[in-house]
């Protein structure tokens, strides 16, 4: 089944009832967060570098250990 790409079919994917009840079953095993990040035009490379900065940002590192973001 292919929903398409964008915030619409995002919106429409989260929303399937298998999503659904798989998160619910997971729900307690971790922290979730999310990001959207939108490009221009389909560079690869600079998705990827992106992404792994997001992952590794002091952000998701706080959010793991369950830390606060300190405001500044």
């Amino acid at each position: 089944m292919w929903l398409g790409t964008g915030r619409r079919a995002l919106a429409e994917f989260v929303r399937l009832p298998e999503h659904v009840a798989i998160m619910n079953q997971y729900r307690r095993r971790g922290t979730i967060r999310s990001v959207i990040l939108e490009y221009e035009s389909l560079d690869t490379a600079r998705i990827r570098r992106d992404a792994e900065a997001w992952l590794t940002s002091d952000d998701h590192r706080r959010a793991v250990r369950g830390t606060p973001r300190r405001m500044t």
